[in-house]
């Protein structure tokens, strides 16, 4: 159940809503959670003066979808990345149930960077997402995550959007992990697995504010061991493989709008996405699987 919090005066703007926060999440349509989200996104400082927004966003925050269990192929386990998470950001969750239920997301104006997005729950209720294709002398394996928010400017009219999908690929030949992409802004950063830090066979990344702009990767460096996230550890969620869904769930979640955001791995982005993350070095086709992307 999602228990309302205190909420401040003036909240005329969101008397229409605020019921809805009230019921049982599982007992709510994607249509009153969308109204919900709305609702506060679209209020300002002209109809919330006295309120403390944050503390609306609390009251009708929608709480992530349950985790799928783990389901993954070895080779995809073996090479995913090991994260922290800055404490200006929000942690990675669910974007779907078992039962095809989507994340909502959070309202990303008037708000701080990681209201209602960093509970330490979040990292007990997790999922990330991977799919590989190989050919030639390359595999390539690319991670998604999803983030219920990306907020730029804190406490203000933001540029940024609900929800936001990350992602990291991992170039493999012959076993050895040979370069990492980070995603960044609808592009990567790429770098020689020699200029990576390394947990194991997992490279370390860190999921930041990027100074003025939005939220993305970086690889992590020496600093980075002092981990700032709640498990007080280099994390690494639920995995679950592009064949790991219960059947029909993939489906769902690859034809849901995510407004800015984009899942990557389904097959209207995957090549792109590819082409992005591809080293100049590597010869590849973004197109073709051969034995990919496996079964776990």
């Amino acid at each position: 159940m999602v228990l309302p919090r205190f909420l401040s005066r003036g909240m005329a703007a969101l008397l229409a809503v605020a019921p809805l926060a009230m019921a049982r999440p599982g007992a709510r349509s994607q249509a009153e959670n969308k109204a919900s989200v709305e609702a506060v996104n679209n209020v300002t400082p002209y109809n919330a003066t006295s309120m403390n927004l944050d503390q609306i966003v609390s009251a009708l925050a929608i709480g992530p979808p349950a985790a799928l269990p783990q389901r993954a192929t070895a080779n995809d386990l073996r090479w995913q990345p090991s994260l922290d998470f800055d404490r200006d950001g929000c942690y990675n969750v669910p974007a779907i149930d078992a039962y095809g239920k989507v994340a909502e997301g959070l309202p990303h104006n008037w708000v701080s960077v990681s209201s209602d997005c960093r509970d330490a729950s979040d990292l007990d209720n997790n999922n990330v997402y991977a799919r590989q294709r190989c050919n030639g002398d390359w595999c390539v394996y690319l991670y998604d995550y999803y983030f219920e928010k990306d907020v730029a400017i804190q406490f203000f009219l933001d540029v940024g959007h609900t929800h936001d999908w990350e992602h990291i690929a991992v170039w493999v030949r012959n076993g050895k992990a040979e370069y990492v992409g980070a995603s960044q802004h609808g592009n990567f950063e790429i770098k020689a697995a020699s200029q990576v830090r390394w947990d194991g066979e997992h490279p370390k990344l860190v999921y930041h504010k990027d100074g003025a702009s939005t939220h993305c990767f970086r690889f992590a460096n020496a600093a980075d061991d002092a981990i700032e996230n709640h498990k007080g550890v280099w994390f690494r969620g639920p995995l679950i493989s592009w064949n790991g869904f219960p059947a029909g769930i993939r489906d769902i979640l690859a034809a849901h709008n995510f407004g800015k955001a984009n899942l990557a791995l389904k097959d209207a982005s995957f090549p792109g996405t590819l082409s992005k993350a591809k080293p100049s070095a590597v010869t590849f086709d973004v197109n073709l699987d051969v034995g990919s992307p496996g079964t776990p």
